[in-house]
């Protein structure tokens, strides 16, 4: 279970993955110091570095969070009066308040619709919380995310069928135009093999808590990728609990890539905002974790390059099935 503290949400942020580093190269003078310079970012990044959302999605840690705040909370009640009210499709939704994650897909992808009352929360744990005492009723998130909360919370139920699908990508530096097309050259290939398709079985047998994944050593001695992952994206991108190194569903593809066409990996910790910054100021050349298709025409207009989709992922409704939500006390043993 990755237990690395969450960073902050402002325009410090950017600076910890390069000063833990000891300095940047090349033109990152800009990058490392004084306030942010938020023009030609994606609108994800623009509204993070402002310091409306979080800067990460800090998925074990919001929700072993909010489990010990239900755990305090067990015997409080709700003071509004619940009635259980099945939903089956987006139609049940109307007129009704749904809680999503600032800027994240769902807040994206329902933000058109005047028929929702969208409820916009910092954290999984604010959203949980607001489902547990009626502020809002229903949640969106994407798949990875229930299946994690899933394993701490009971008396919750997915809504079937997801309401839309986001396929998973990689982003490359400004200058890296070339290296994303061989990359997508290349995905094309891998997405017929047979790693890919064990890649996608363990994606949906994913069961909230373990990921794992196939062991790619990393033999080639060739040109140097400076690759970004985002640090809390479990079980995305994440550092392994045991071994403390770089691990995650989005890496295995661009570890693939790098034996194939003989590239060297150097993977750095970070976070959204300072993998945005560190791509548009050449510090990485690849960034990867969560990065998702419903950012890429923002990406694009931002100067960088974002791959083809890697996977895919529901997002989904999530409803509670009985006046408040327990705790699955064996994840706190």
């Amino acid at each position: 279970m990755n237990n690395k503290r969450s960073l902050g949400r402002t325009a410090a942020v950017r600076l910890c993955v390069t000063q833990a580093r000891g300095g940047a190269r090349g033109d990152a003078d800009a990058f490392m110091g004084g306030a942010p310079q938020l023009d030609g970012l994606p609108m994800r990044c623009r509204e993070i570095a402002a310091g409306k959302g979080d800067c990460m999605k800090r998925k074990w840690i919001s929700i072993l969070l909010c489990l010990m705040l239900l755990c305090s909370f067990s015997a409080c009640g709700s003071a509004v009066a619940w009635e259980y009210r099945p939903i089956t499709d987006v139609n049940d939704l109307q007129g009704r308040r749904v809680g999503v994650n600032l800027a994240w897909e769902p807040d994206y992808l329902l933000s058109g619709r005047s028929d929702l009352e969208l409820v916009r929360y910092d954290s999984v744990a604010d959203m949980i919380l607001a489902l547990k005492f009626n502020k809002v009723d229903a949640l969106a998130v994407d798949d990875m995310i229930w299946k994690v909360m899933s394993v701490g919370s009971l008396g919750l139920r997915r809504v079937d069928p997801a309401f839309a699908s986001v396929g998973y990508t990689i982003y490359f530096s400004p200058d890296g135009e070339a290296l994303r097309d061989d990359f997508d050259a290349f995905l094309a290939e891998y997405q017929q093999s047979e790693e890919y398709r064990d890649h996608i079985a363990r994606l949906e047998a994913f069961d909230g808590k373990s990921y794992v994944g196939p062991d790619i050593p990393q033999t080639r001695t060739g040109e140097l990728l400076r690759v970004a992952i985002e640090a809390e994206g479990f079980p995305r991108s994440f550092p392994d609990p045991v071994t403390d190194q770089p691990s995650g569903f989005d890496l295995e593809a661009l570890r693939y890539f790098a034996n194939a066409r003989n590239y060297r990996l150097e993977i750095s910790l970070s976070n959204y905002v300072d993998i945005v910054y560190g791509l548009q100021a050449g510090v990485y050349d690849v960034g990867v974790g969560n990065l998702s298709d419903v950012y890429a025409q923002e990406v694009i207009d931002a100067g960088m390059y974002p791959s083809a989709a890697m996977d895919y992922s529901g997002l989904y409704f999530i409803e509670k099935t009985q006046p408040s939500i327990r705790v699955n006390t064996d994840v706190l043993d």
